[in-house]
Parts: C-alpha cells; structure tokens; sequence
C-alpha cells in the first residue's frame, strides 16, 4: 500500500490547488491528492508543496466539497473526528484497491 500512496504524492504541478490561509493572510499550495465520496458528500485530500510546522510533508488535510450560493466549488473544514477518520479510512480502502488492482 505505502507505494501507491507514494505514487500519489508525487504529484504534477498541474495537479496543485492554492488556498488563501486567513490565519496567515497568505496563499498556500496544495497537491491535489484524490477526492473520494463518502455517504454522499465528496472529501478532498491535500497534502502541502511547502510542508509547514503544522502540516508536516506526509500529512494529508481533508476538506469536505460543497457549492456555494452562486454555484462554486468551496472547501469546508471537516469539524467531526468521527468523519474524518471514517473518510480516511474509505481512502485506505481505494489506495488498497488500486495497490490491487497494480499487481
């Protein structure tokens, strides 16, 4: 399993999603490491190009997709432990699938 996921990190600049950090006022990239739907809502996995103090450099942050009022793609912060790890865990799964599905 590690080496599919290390193949998912290593991403493409194509691949790179920027965010602006309110706590920072700055911008920050993101690779763009896989969505995965979970009881009907969409996750999104990121892991950052620049690590920092607080996102380390195999560290993956989970953002729940949703729409806003005007129709855009929004990332929303994923406030329950219990989601979370349940999201995490239907990622191992597909990671595991596709180590699989690779031998």
């Amino acid at each position: 399993m590690a080496d599919v996921f290390d193949d998912l990190l290593e991403m493409e600049d194509d691949d790179i999603i920027t965010l602006f950090n309110e706590d920072t006022q700055q911008e920050e990239d993101f690779y763009h490491v896989a969505t995965i739907d979970y009881k009907g809502e969409w996750y999104v996995f990121l892991n950052p190009v620049v690590p920092t103090e607080d996102i380390g450099e195999d560290d993956v942050i989970i953002y729940r997709l949703d729409i806003d009022e005007e129709g855009n793609d929004v990332f929303a912060p994923v406030e329950s432990d219990e989601v979370l790890n349940a999201v995490y865990a239907e990622y191992e799964k597909e990671v595991e699938k596709m180590n699989e599905e690779a031998n």
